[in-house]
């Protein structure tokens, strides 16, 4: 079944996929933003994801969780909330990371929907300062917040990088899309809100992406007309060393990376009219992925892998390597020549000169 066809099974059978253990008494308004926490056995994060979700400074929304079978205390953890604005669905077998994400958009009751994974945070001013862009231009698309990002393995966490040309509001969609094509801002699926129908529309999260779907569900968006920008950080994604992305083959990564740029510069072709505005968005779209194809082999040259594992890899995708700077072909090719266990010991050597430093 396609994702398309998922999206319209869970919204003809809203509840289907698992039991409503904590639901809205019949006199609460109905939610106007949706905080959408698929999860799957991270009962440790979970409780910290929830609560920073109910802690929002916006009234009104809902939080819901979609547990996808977790076979460990995520199901004690969630009977501790006693809170009206939190829902739980629990899905009867493990369907699948994506699958679960789409579980929570069928089953989203607010106008708009955030996605946020069991281990990241959203700030508690995240949805006040998203929904003011969105009273300044109803049916808003998409509003795009900067977010942290959170290196699990080394309990580090590094600010976004936040536009130097745009400031906060409502801002043409192709403007902040290539700020962030042009890696200017940092922004990831737990600071996006988007407009709940439009995303259902258009078939929810992608199966077919599994490293880039969440890019594929709201890039896409901003090309739509107008768009708002929060220009500060929202939220904080983690990654983690074992996650399932990261657990995703290199060949994969790169194959995924491509199909995103083309998914951009397709939406690029049917929705931005000036011709010399369309050809920049897509040029930059697949310059942008393949800088992040070579980061990609660049860390999997790091892992381990032998130079001639790496080069034929690169040579086997050299079509979708194109177009990036000097700069990065050159840091690449320095990083391929270098033994990845000297590699690690000069990473080891800077990391434990910072730490003196501090």
């Amino acid at each position: 079944m396609t994702h398309s066809g998922q999206i319209a099974e869970y919204l003809a059978t809203p509840y289907a996929s698992g039991a409503v253990s904590t639901a809205f008494p019949a006199e609460t308004a109905r939610p106007y933003v949706t905080i959408a926490i698929p999860t799957y056995n991270r009962a440790a994060l979970l409780k910290g994801c929830i609560a920073s979700a109910l802690a929002q400074t916006y009234p009104h929304f809902e939080v819901l969780v979609s547990n996808n079978a977790s076979p460990d205390d995520t199901a004690q953890i969630l009977d501790q909330f006693s809170d009206a604005r939190l829902r739980v669905i629990t899905q009867e077998t493990n369907i699948g990371l994506l699958p679960n994400w789409n579980a929570c958009l069928a089953n989203a009751r607010g106008d708009y929907i955030i996605f946020v994974s069991d281990d990241d945070r959203i700030s508690p001013a995240l949805l006040e300062r998203c929904v003011a862009l969105i009273d300044q231009h109803p049916q808003l698309p998409i509003v795009v917040t900067l977010s942290n990002l959170h290196a699990a393995s080394l309990g580090q966490t590094r600010p976004p990088r936040a536009s130097r040309t745009l400031a906060t509001g409502v801002r043409d969609g192709t403007a902040i899309l290539n700020e962030f094509l042009t890696d200017q801002i940092t922004v990831n699926m737990c600071g996006v809100v988007m407009r709940t129908a439009l995303l259902r529309e258009r078939g929810g999260i992608p199966l077919d992406l599994p490293h880039t779907a969440d890019v594929a569900a709201w890039a896409p968006l901003l090309l739509l007309g107008k768009a708002g920008l929060v220009n500060e950080a929202c939220a904080t994604y983690t990654y983690h060393d074992d996650s399932e992305t990261a657990r995703l083959g290199v060949e994969r990564l790169l194959r995924d990376g491509r199909k995103v740029a083309d998914l951009i510069a397709h939406t690029a072709e049917t929705y931005v009219q000036d011709t010399q505005l369309r050809k920049s968005i897509q040029l930059k779209a697949w310059r942008c992925f393949a800088r992040r194809g070579l980061i990609t082999l660049t860390d999997f040259r790091r892992s381990g892998a032998g130079m001639l594992d790496m080069l034929s890899m690169a040579w086997h995708f050299r079509r979708d390597l194109q177009g990036v700077s000097l700069q990065a072909i050159l840091r690449f090719v320095a990083v391929s020549l270098c033994p990845p266990s000297l590699a690690a010991r000069l990473r080891r050597s800077r990391r434990g000169t910072s730490e003196q430093l501090a």
